[in-house]
């Protein structure tokens, strides 16, 4: 991973969820079910995860849930957890070293599953993608717990994992890194797509993709993603009545 975890305090994991899927929105690269969630590095069995019932674009603090990653049960103040938080928790269980996740259903992403493409990197800020980012293959909603622990299998110790027609999970050492690997996947699939369109999509592969990678997946660069994408949504008035 190319972030570290810090201990920021509850309500800093609240605003950090609240940003990322308020960021996401405003891009059009969330949509009214997709969830954001961020381990507590004080206590790393507990996490935070947006409300199921509340409006992703109108997201505010008090619509973060404080859950226990162990026994799936809230453990403050909050909403219902979406419903397919097994996601969450059970990739979190497997992956110490995982801190924020990103769930939802962008177009390229998805299109690309339902054509039966591999998702692969192709570009500078997709480099941080595996050769075979392995793909869910059913696209029914990962609600019971066993359907999570099928995902969390799969994805492995890996960054990514698609579902076929229904989505990707992007995992990261923080939430700020998994929103800029979510955006960036995303934009990686938009090229490669374009590309099939006229040829055949040349693949970074090996050392090559090793090399791109180092050098574009820094945390001075991840943080640079996350400020440009905090600054502009917060320019678009896309942070407006968040406290409320």
């Amino acid at each position: 991973m190319s972030a570290i975890l810090k201990s920021v305090g509850p309500a800093r994991y609240a605003e950090l969820v609240a940003k990322a899927v308020r960021i996401l929105t405003s891009l059009d690269l969330m949509d009214m079910n997709g969830h954001v969630s961020a381990r507590d590095a004080d206590d790393p069995e507990r996490m935070y995860i947006n409300s199921r019932k509340a409006s992703r674009s109108t997201l505010r603090l008090s619509d973060i849930v404080p859950v226990d990653i162990a026994s799936g049960e809230r453990v403050g103040p909050g909403d219902e957890v979406p419903s397919e938080y097994h996601i969450h928790r059970e990739i979190m269980h497997r992956r110490p070293d995982v801190g924020g996740i990103v769930h939802s259903h962008p177009d390229f992403i998805v299109t690309l599953s339902i054509a039966g493409h591999q998702l692969l990197p192709v570009t500078g800020v997709g480099s941080f993608l595996p050769e075979d980012v392995p793909v869910f293959d059913d696209a029914s909603l990962i609600n019971p717990r066993e359907r999570g622990e099928a995902v969390a299998a799969l994805l492995g110790n890996g960054p990514a994992v698609v579902l076929r027609g229904h989505g990707v999970v992007i995992v990261g050492a923080t939430v700020e890194e998994a929103l800029a690997r979510y955006v960036c996947a995303e934009e990686n699939a938009r090229i490669q797509y374009r590309a099939s369109v006229i040829g055949t999509p040349r693949v970074l592969r090996g050392a090559e993709r090793e090399y791109v990678c180092a050098q574009t997946w820094t945390p001075s660069i991840v943080e640079k993603h996350w400020n440009y994408h905090e600054m502009t949504a917060r320019r678009h008035g896309a942070f407006d009545s968040m406290d409320a």
